[in-house]
C-alpha cells in the first residue's frame, strides 16, 4: 500500500502508469500541451518497463494498472506487441487515443478488451472542430456508435475552458446513449494551451452546481474534479471518494511515462522526477524531485 505522510495520511491500493507511447498524432489540437519530437522506447525497453511496473507493485503491495496514450498510442510501432505483453501479464489496461475504425476495435476486443477506450471531444460540433480539426466531431460520433455496437466500453473526456463551459451539459445529452462516461479536466495553460482562457471563479462555481444537478438525470456524467467536493461539503452531502476526494494522485499513485523514458508527476505540465533509461521505477518514484 502506498502512503502519503505529507497529505493527511492518505493511502492507495492501486498504482497507475500513464504511458505516453509516442507523441505522433494525426491531429494538431489548439490546446495540445506537447508537440515536441521525442525518441520512442524500443520493444525490449518497453518490455523492461512492464517488468519494472510489476516489481514496483509487488514491492509496495499495490494493484498495477496501465493507461496507454500518446499522441496516438496506436502509432507506436510496437503497439500490438506491447498490448499482447500487457495482456499476458494480466495487467488491467485502458487506452486514451483517437477514433479508430471497426477492424481495429475488433482486433482490440479479440486480444483482450481494455477497461475502456477514451477519446476527447471539446464541445458541440462547431467548437470541437475548431479545436481539433474539421470533421473530428462526426468521426468521433461514428466511432462511439460502432464501439457501443461491438461492446467496447468508451469514455469521453473534455478539456474545460471558458469557451466551452456552456457546452458540457448539451454534449452530455447528445452522448447519453453513446458512451459510458463523460468527464472533464480543467485547462492546463501550458504548451499550445497557454493562449486559452480558463473560466472565472464564479463562472466555474455556477457550472459545478449545474453539473451536479445534471448528474441526477444523466448517468454518463462522471465525477473527477476534486473541486466538486467543495460544493458537496457546502450542502452537507457525503464527499466523493477517489482522486475527487483525496486529491490528485500525481507522483503518489500515478506517474506519467513519456515516449523516451522520462517520468513526470503529471503530463499536463513539466514535472520530471526521473528517467527509466537511467534508473528503476522505484528509484524514480522515491527521487527527491
Amino acid at each position: 500500500m502506498l502512503r502519503d505522510r505529507w497529505f493527511f495520511g492518505r493511502h492507495a491500493r492501486s498504482f497507475t502508469l500513464q504511458w505516453h507511447l509516442t507523441n505522433a498524432c494525426a491531429f494538431h489540437c489548439r490546446h495540445c500541451y506537447d508537440r515536441s519530437p521525442r525518441d520512442e522506447l524500443s520493444l525490449a525497453e518497453a518490455r523492461r518497463v512492464l517488468g519494472e511496473l510489476v516489481d514496483f507493485s509487488r514491492r509496495h503491495r499495490v494493484a498495477p494498472q496501465v493507461c496507454l496514450t500518446g499522441g496516438d498510442p496506436l502509432r507506436y510501432p510496437f503497439f500490438w506487441e506491447l498490448y499482447a505483453a500487457i495482456a499476458r501479464a494480466g495487467l488491467p489496461v485502458s487506452l486514451l487515443g483517437n477514433p479508430i475504425p471497426r477492424e481495429t476495435i475488433e482486433r482490440l476486443l479479440q486480444f483482450r478488451p481494455p477497461l475502456y477506450y477514451q477519446i476527447s471531444l471539446e464541445g458541440l460540433r462547431p467548437h470541437n472542430d475548431a479545436m481539433r480539426g474539421p470533421g473530428h466531431f462526426d468521426r468521433t460520433i461514428e466511432f462511439l456508435t460502432t464501439a457501443r455496437d461491438l461492446g467496447l466500453r468508451t469514455h469521453v473526456m473534455l478539456t474545460l475552458t471558458r469557451a466551452n463551459l456552456d457546452q458540457v451539459l448539451p454534449l452530455g445529452e447528445a452522448l447519453r446513449l453513446l458512451t459510458c462516461r463523460l468527464t472533464f479536466n480543467r485547462l492546463a495553460q501550458v504548451g499550445e494551451a497557454a493562449h486559452l482562457a480558463a473560466p472565472e471563479r464564479e463562472e466555474y462555481v455556477g457550472f459545478l452546481r449545474d453539473y451536479l444537478a445534471a448528474r441526477r438525470e444523466n448517468p454518463i456524467f462522471g465525477v473527477k474534479d476534486n473541486l466538486l467536493n467543495i460544493l458537496r461539503h457546502h450542502f452537507r452531502r457525503p464527499l466523493y471518494p477517489g482522486c475527487t476526494g483525496v486529491g490528485c494522485g500525481a507522483a503518489f499513485n500515478f506517474v506519467a511515462l513519456l515516449p523516451d523514458g522520462e517520468i513526470h508527476a503529471c503530463r499536463k505540465f513539466p514535472s520530471p522526477i526521473g528517467h527509466l533509461r537511467e534508473d528503476t521505477l522505484d528509484a524514480c518514484y522515491h527521487s527527491p524531485a
